[in-house]
């Protein structure tokens, strides 16, 4: 059984600045336990996010190439595969090929015509 000195030892230590530094000390424990779950959980969060985007990522590259597969599978989804790769035709087919017209050069006029270039017609046109 406590004694009456031993409870007012008791009050004052933990209502006096030992028993406050020991909550602080603590309090400051159970804060660095928290922000250190904190921190791995918004971690785990964006990987499962990252995770998830790239599923999502393939689900479609796999259903493009399910449906690709699916067209392969058919005689003219073979055949415009083999047309596109390969650039074939049929037998009896004839091949058009379309060439764009020439456009013609025209030589760019000096806006600007020398001095000498002035003499030179000068006499130039005189003479015909």
């Amino acid at each position: 059984m406590m004694r009456p000195s031993d409870k007012h030892l008791l009050r004052k230590i933990l209502y006096g600045k030992i028993g406050l530094v020991v909550l602080l000390v603590i309090f400051v424990l159970f804060a660095k336990g928290t922000w250190s779950v904190y921190r791995k959980a918004s971690f785990a969060k964006e990987n499962r996010e990252q995770a998830e985007e790239q599923l999502r990522e393939l689900r479609e590259h796999e259903a493009m190439l399910t449906d690709e597969l699916e067209r392969l599978k058919t005689d003219r989804g073979m055949e415009e595969a083999i047309r596109e790769k390969f650039d074939v035709g049929r037998e009896g087919e004839q091949l058009i090929v379309l060439v764009d017209a020439p456009v013609p050069e025209i030589a760019p006029e000096s806006e600007e015509i020398t001095l000498w270039a002035r003499i030179i017609g000068f006499f130039t046109s005189d003479n015909e």
